[in-house]
């Protein structure tokens, strides 16, 4: 029976540390990412209908909207649909530019890290650029610039699925375990299987060379030959053939953990978005070129008409364009939580190793 003067257990004493570390995390910056995050993944869908829509002209001046700069006219806006996608993108955009300076104030009084603050200043910049290609695309007429600004969305969506990964509480305490017990213990177990880190980073630089090649088919110039388009087809095929098995190989690496690491339930979301972003890639094609022939002749003749522009069409490819933001997204909180298990478990493997060999002496 425990007496009154006794010692804490063990078990109480890591529990009350884990409840200190789970109070001395700041919850602020976590909220502020959290709230960047969920604005830009709707500013790239968003994009995606002004791309779409060939909205991307609909208001000629920039930063401003004909003069206003925030508070155009309610009715104006809401006139014509190509003012309203193109105004309305730029206010999310805006949105997103203030919730990062409110981010980069908040790690820097509240996050002790100083890597974060540079991630902070990082994303700041980021945005700035974004929201500049934005606008120098519309003053300069420049469909290269088009192009950058659609490739370069993703990539900051990226950035901000990492912040909030690094700000959250869960990382917070792990890392902070991480640096108190700098091994396993005695009753740590190695993985069964061993994983390059550079593979676990390939999957979202597939899934993002992947967006950057469906870019390139988005904002293909006309006056470019046939050639093109099929070569930038086969490549985005290519890397669509190769994300399946990158998963795989992923997945089957995290079955072989030790523990349950967080990367096996972000593999699980990851492949059942892959599902859907296949299924609505072939969607994509048949609303926008209807389906193939040897489809019709060999399976089953299904009557369509492709309608430019019409609301199918923007609904499909706009969703193709979204989920596979959202891919990326998925792939870069794996890669963040699967490099830390990767480390974790080399560093225990070491252990185990060292502890053997001392044994056997």
């Amino acid at each position: 029976m425990k007496q009154r003067g006794d010692p804490p257990s063990r078990g109480a004493a890591s529990a009350s540390h884990q409840s200190a570390s789970h109070r001395d995390v700041p919850r602020l910056p976590h909220r502020l990412a959290w709230a960047l995050m969920a604005t830009v993944f709707p500013l790239i869908w968003m994009g995606g209908l002004v791309t779409t829509y060939n909205a991307g002209m609909a208001v000629p001046d920039w930063p401003s909207t004909y003069g206003y700069l925030f508070m155009y006219p309610l009715e104006s806006w809401l006139k014509t649909w190509d003012v309203f996608l193109e105004h309305g993108h730029r206010l999310i955009g805006m949105t997103a530019g203030f919730l990062t300076i409110a981010l980069l104030w908040s790690l820097w009084v509240h996050d002790r890290r100083p890597w974060m603050r540079k991630l902070g200043i990082a994303a700041l910049l980021g945005v700035s650029l974004q929201g500049t290609l934005g606008g120098l695309r519309v003053v300069g007429r420049e469909i290269l610039l088009a192009n950058v600004h659609g490739c370069v969305a993703p990539l900051f969506f990226a950035f901000t699925v990492s912040l909030t990964v690094l700000t959250s509480p869960r990382w917070r305490r792990e890392e902070k375990s991480r640096e108190s017990e700098p091994n396993a213990g005695e009753n740590a177990r190695p993985a069964r299987r061993t994983f390059h880190p550079t593979f676990i980073l390939s999957l979202p630089i597939l899934v993002y060379i992947q967006i950057v090649l469906g870019a390139q088919l988005r904002h293909l110039p006309s006056e470019l030959p046939p050639g093109w388009s099929f070569l930038w087809t086969i490549l985005h095929l290519t890397v669509a053939a190769l994300l399946p098995i990158v998963w795989g190989a992923c997945s089957w690496y995290a079955a072989g953990l030790p523990s349950p690491f967080a990367q096996r339930r972000w593999l699980q979301a990851f492949g059942w978005l892959l599902v859907l972003q296949i299924t609505l890639g072939l969607g994509t094609w048949v609303v926008n070129y209807n389906f193939p022939q040897w489809f019709q002749d060999w399976v089953v003749v299904i009557p369509y008409t492709v309608i430019d522009g019409g609301w199918l069409q923007a609904l499909v490819t706009t969703a193709h364009t979204a989920t596979g933001s959202l891919l990326l997204a998925v792939a870069t909180a794996y890669a963040h939580w699967a490099l830390a298990g990767a480390k974790a478990a080399a560093r225990d493997h070491r252990f185990i190793t060292h502890i053997r060999a001392a044994g056997s002496r």
